[in-house]
């Protein structure tokens, strides 16, 4: 009799258990919360990165035999397979291509690099880049870059160095980022 009065209490959780696992549950989903919006947008602001890199070095190809990057448009990047596959919207030669943020990407010829000379350098545009991937992308290929500018304002000067701190000013909800290469 003793032995079943023993099991009879002992039968399931006591409230400060399921308050105590309740809690922890309750802690870890407000955690992912937090914790994946900027996961997501470090993935976002290193693909971009890897993008321009690739960018870059299609145009830097494209154009090595040549003094000048004269003529050099979406159209002509695009017909020469310059950018990855997953930043082009729609097919063929009408296609656009778009960052993972749906903004625009523009390539141009600049006249920005040392001589001054149009055609002398080229442009890397980027709209549309949210404020917490902007100072991001930007310090990982500034390096790369001649001239970096967010929102027309120079954030690394002609072969300077990037002031980060301007760079995180100039940021704000939707920038524009220009990379300007020799």
């Amino acid at each position: 009799m003793a032995l079943l009065k023993e099991r009879k209490n002992k039968k399931g959780f006591s409230l400060l258990e399921l308050l105590l696992v309740l809690g922890i549950i309750a802690a870890l989903i407000v955690a992912a919360f937090i914790v994946y919006p900027k996961v997501q947008a470090s993935q976002r602001a290193e693909a971009e990165s890897n993008n321009i890199a690739t960018i870059q070095a299609g145009v830097k190809a494209l154009y090595a035999s040549t003094s000048s990057y004269t003529g050099l448009t979406n159209k002509v990047a695009v017909q020469a397979k310059i950018f990855p596959d997953n930043m082009l919207a729609g097919t063929g030669s009408t296609a656009n291509p778009v960052n993972v943020f749906k903004g625009n990407v523009v390539l141009s010829a600049s006249s920005y690099g040392p001589s001054g000379v149009v055609g002398s350098a080229f442009s890397i545009g980027y709209t549309h880049v949210p404020a917490a991937e902007c100072v991001k992308i930007a310090t990982a290929v500034a390096g790369n870059f001649y001239m970096t500018q967010i929102n027309s304002k120079v954030v690394k000067p002609a072969g300077g160095i990037l002031d980060v701190a301007a760079a995180a000013a100039a940021c704000s909800s939707n920038n524009t980022l220009s990379f300007t290469s020799i």
